[in-house]
């Protein structure tokens, strides 16, 4: 989970815009963890330890947490800023926050954040035996700032590799993320994950890499988010405010028989189970209604930890 911190990226040297983004996920994630305000924008926390781990990572050296733990307590820089590091975090504080990290360090609970498969997106969709793997992602387990930490640290690690690809008509992945509620919400709510979802939607399909959300709380979107997107379907909502979110921004998309939108909440007031009422901005039917074909699936509910362990072991040694 701290891959940002923990190897020097390549992107350093060619967009080091998208790894400084990444390497600021990380770090609002360490800060989480031991109880200090996660924001890059307030914390003075969080700006030390960005300076230190990216003048680490710009001279080729690895940022883990024991590096930084003497950086902070033997500082190798006189200035943050325009402001000598005495002035702008005393050394009591720094011994403090060094303490805290060490807390961190020692803690048996804290062996599950660094244990695991690491964040290497282009390890993640590189083919094995001719196939390209799937990658499923729980935070089921997390708290809900948790899980805003952890998503935003992999959607800056999956923008920062989009924008290392060359460009493609080709679909070379697919990203799903199924109940994106809380995660991209509207102005002026700015979870972590929000930054780098929007430009994926904005940028992602130009590398063959789409993007799909789903959501039972379309009120909860950003409307940026729901204007980049290619293809929308829209099954049944449950009130009247989802259905003019969602309906206003359809409106006039249809062929000219359903373009209004108090014309769209009827028909998507009358939906069927399983049936859509589907834009698609590439298309010239413009507004249609879907019904998807049966699939069979073992819906068996949410997964334990033990058993998503057990799991990843099956796959692993090739079992089905």
């Amino acid at each position: 989970m701290f891959s940002s911190l923990e190897r020097c990226s390549e992107h350093w040297a060619s967009d080091p815009e998208a790894a400084r983004c990444s390497l600021s996920a990380a770090v609002s994630l360490v800060l989480r963890l031991v109880g200090r305000e996660p924001d890059p924008a307030k914390n003075r926390d969080h700006v030390l330890l960005m300076v230190l781990a990216e003048r680490r990572l710009a001279n080729g050296l690895p940022a883990n947490l024991e590096a930084l733990l003497q950086d902070i307590t033997c500082s190798p820089i006189d200035k943050v800023g325009a402001l000598p590091i005495d002035s702008f975090i005393p050394k009591t504080e720094r011994k403090a926050l060094a303490a805290a990290l060490n807390s961190l360090l020692a803690s048996p609970n804290f062996a599950n954040w660094r244990q695991g498969t690491s964040i290497d997106l282009e390890a993640w969709f590189t083919p094995r035996n001719g196939r390209v793997p799937g990658v499923i992602v729980s935070v089921a387990h997390l708290d809900d700032e948790e899980r805003a930490l952890v998503l935003g640290v992999i959607m800056e690690e999956l923008l920062t590799w989009v924008r290392g690809l060359s460009g493609t008509q080709r679909l070379r992945a697919l990203v799903v993320f199924d109940e994106v509620y809380g995660f991209l919400p509207p102005h002026p709510a700015n979870p972590p994950a929000k930054r780098p979802l929007v430009a994926l939607m904005k940028q992602a399909r130009a590398f063959g890499v789409g993007i799909v959300l789903a959501t039972q709380n379309p009120m909860d979107l950003d409307y940026r988010a729901l204007g980049n997107a290619g293809i929308c379907c829209i099954g049944r909502l449950q009130t009247d405010a989802d259905g003019a979110r969602v309906l206003d921004g359809m409106a006039g998309s249809g062929n000219g028989k359903c373009s209004k939108s108090s014309d769209l909440g009827d028909i998507v007031k009358r939906l069927s189970p399983r049936w859509f009422l589907m834009r698609d901005a590439h298309s010239e039917d413009g507004l249609i209604l879907l019904h998807p074909r049966w699939t069979m699936s073992y819906m068996r509910g949410p997964m334990t930890r033990l058993e998503i362990r057990r799991a990843r072991e099956r796959v692993r040694w090739g079992e089905s």
